[in-house]
């Protein structure tokens, strides 16, 4: 979950999901970025509305040029291809009708119609169990072949439940959360089977296309003068920015401007 534009370069190649949360999901720095990582990013929407999220997946699916820095530290302009593996993030509490709605504005604008069910998030959601409810009703769902259903997002841990941090760290219990209620290690993967076998009978029933279509143009690097080389899939180009220059002149100044 980024919360900074700087960082996620420095930590992109141990990175294979992004997500952007609900209160930055309108953020255009957040936008920018997310329209240069190489990675699927997840655009969390409300609970109430996910109209936010669907105008950022929209807007870092197109290319961007922006102030960024490079991995070297240095200040310089990011151009972008924009990324079209962005989706919406919706909370396993969100109406059918919501989730029918964003997905539908997605498909009006010519982007991917899918959605990710956080189903550790929102109301109806805060124990184990309930969060392991809302998984098997995803996995129906899926089962059912909904293909707006691209994942889900767990909070799993060693053991179900969670604890308070407290004063005295020797009585915390190993593999215990101290944030989220989360699924123990079995009930994470009995949930991880089903939502496996679930997708299996979507696969079955309607068989994907072959082939892939492609998520990012293929443009070539191109070389603007002094531009740093880069790694990132959907970063084409980064221009460092050079220091002003300073032009100093002496200038004779009259005798009683002098005396002031």
């Amino acid at each position: 979950l980024y919360l900074d534009s700087i960082s996620p370069q420095f930590i992109a190649d141990l990175v294979s999901w992004s997500a952007v949360g609900a209160s930055t999901a309108a953020s255009a720095l957040h936008r920018e970025l997310a329209s240069g990582l190489s990675t699927p990013v997840g655009f969390q929407g409300a609970a109430t509305s996910a109209d936010a999220a669907v105008d950022a997946v929209r807007s870092a699916a197109s290319g961007h040029a922006f102030l960024s820095v490079s991995k070297q530290g240095v200040a310089g302009i990011v151009q972008t291809t924009g990324n079209r593996d962005g989706h919406l993030v919706l909370p396993a509490a969100s109406a059918a009708e919501a989730e029918e709605a964003a997905c539908g504005a997605l498909a009006a604008l010519g982007l991917p119609a899918r959605a990710m069910v956080d189903c550790g998030y929102g109301a109806g959601c805060t124990t184990p169990q309930e969060q392991a409810a809302a998984a098997a009703a995803v996995a129906a769902r899926v089962a059912d072949g909904d293909g707006r259903v691209c994942g889900v997002v767990l909070s799993a841990f060693l053991k179900p439940g969670r604890q308070e941090i407290g004063a005295q760290p020797s009585q915390l219990q190993f593999g215990l959360s101290v944030t989220e209620p989360c699924l123990g290690w079995e009930d994470a993967l009995a949930t991880l089977e089903a939502l496996a076998a679930a997708v299996a009978a979507r696969r079955r029933a309607s068989p994907p296309p072959v082939g892939r279509s492609e998520s990012m143009p293929r443009a070539p690097f191109r070389e603007l003068g002094a531009i740093e080389q880069t790694d990132n899939l959907r970063v084409q180009t980064i221009r460092p920015l050079l220091s002003p220059a300073c032009a100093i002149e002496e200038v004779e100044l009259p005798l009683q401007s002098k005396r002031l």
